[in-house]
């Protein structure tokens, strides 16, 4: 009987509702319950964690025992785990079944109930026994797709901060997974995935290509530790992919003319020359120079560091300041020990003007200004767009009327 026909009330009456979630993830609203799991019983850990895939033998099923010995190791694990043994478990992880008989699969916070599960085996005894056995969690409903939970962890671990953040390598290896086609179609294109992420365009076809370009160096290793060596350099692969004119050769993988060029990169790589990435900002100038170069390919450990060195300091032409500028500029924001103003862009636009009006004359500073705003254009997040005044969206849109229209003319004429 119930409290509705005038009965006493059971427990089923006195139990608290689960919390709802409504939560915005892709371009749909879900509500979520929240669950109380058992730790060991009730949740398994996802083998298909983006975090771990470094920490895995390649082609390996990761058991449980090799997941959480592998989640152990990860970053921030034993501050993480101190905080919940003090304060207990702050935010509930997301969870997802298809199979109503089946254990829930832990797509986000598999560190969490990893620690969980430690402290539970911890404190058998006492006064906090039996207080980490259970996990709060998020449940997904079934119909929640791969793409929804893509755009899940990309909100989480790529737009998030501090140790939820994963690492550079992991980021670029999740973004070429989700877009390119490889074992399975891709999940989304570039441009989705940007938006998702609130990231320019440009930032996620860089990441994609940065991959892609570890894993030409992956195959050149060929060893059980290739990923994990990947994954270490991944800061210089990344800056050797980009490299003037040697970057896109590089990335040539289909012209044989550059396979000798690649190798010996990828040696100079595997061997350690390359200090820090910074380093690698200067490949262009270390093959320019026959002499830095055979220097490089000795695989001395470190020797780019010295090497760049010289380069800087015989940079003393100003067309050697101007080429430095960028990588000087880069450092400093790096080091965070400047900040520019709108006035240091106006600044540099006048000298950018000043080289426009001497350039050769078959070269007409339209085009250079073109290719900025095409670079600016595709550069652009959602975050960029809401900050704009609606003057500057109004004028923007009226130039971008009046090219259009020219564009139309030059079209029609052409026909």
């Amino acid at each position: 009987m119930s409290l509705k026909d005038g009965g006493a009330a059971t427990a089923a009456d006195a139990a608290p509702r689960p919390r709802k979630y409504l939560e915005k993830i892709g371009d749909r609203e879900w509500e979520l319950l929240e669950a109380r799991l058992d730790v060991d019983n009730d949740v398994a850990l996802w083998s298909d964690n983006p975090r771990l895939q470094t920490s895995l033998a390649v082609g390996d099923f990761a058991s449980e025992t090799q997941l959480m010995a592998a989640l152990r190791n990860s970053p921030g694990y034993d501050t993480l785990k101190r905080s919940i043994e003090d304060l207990g478990q702050m935010e509930p992880v997301y969870v997802w079944r298809s199979d109503p008989s089946a254990k829930f699969i832990v797509f986000e916070g598999a560190t969490r109930v990893c620690i969980l599960r430690e402290l539970n085996r911890k404190h058998q005894s006492g006064p906090k026994a039996g207080k980490f056995r259970m996990v709060r969690a998020k449940v997904l409903p079934e119909n929640f797709s791969e793409t929804e939970r893509a755009i899940l962890l990309a909100r989480i671990h790529v737009r998030g901060t501090g140790v939820r953040a994963w690492g550079r390598y992991i980021e670029a290896k999740f973004i070429h997974d989700t877009v390119v086609d490889g074992d399975r179609p891709a999940l989304m294109n570039m441009s989705e995935m940007a938006r998702h992420m609130e990231k320019s365009l440009s930032w996620v076809q860089r990441l994609r290509d940065a991959y892609q370009f570890a894993q030409k160096f992956v195959e050149h290793v060929d060893n059980d530790e290739a990923q994990q060596l990947a994954a270490k350099n991944f800061s210089v692969l990344e800056e050797i992919s980009k490299v003037t004119t040697l970057g896109s050769q590089l990335r040539d993988y289909d012209n044989e003319r550059f396979d000798v060029l690649r190798a010996d990169v990828f040696g100079m790589v595997e061997k350690d020359v390359f200090k820090e990435y910074r380093d690698a900002r200067f490949l262009k100038e270390f093959y320019d120079d026959p002499d830095k170069w055979a220097q490089l390919k000795s695989g001395e450990k470190h020797i780019a560091a010295r090497l760049a060195t010289e380069v800087k300091s015989n940079s003393g032409s100003l067309k050697s300041k101007i080429a430095g500028l960028e990588q000087q500029i880069q450092r400093a924001l790096d080091r965070a020990e400047i900040e520019f103003s709108e006035d240091d862009v106006e600044c540099l636009e006048r000298a950018i003007a000043k080289i426009n009006g001497q350039l050769h004359p078959g070269v007409r500073p339209f085009r250079v200004s073109l290719k900025a705003m095409t670079r600016a254009l595709v550069e652009a997040s959602l975050a960029d767009v809401r900050s704009l005044e609606p003057h500057e969206r109004t004028e923007f849109q009226e130039a971008l009327d009046y090219f259009q229209g020219l564009m139309s003319k030059q079209a029609g004429k052409a026909a």
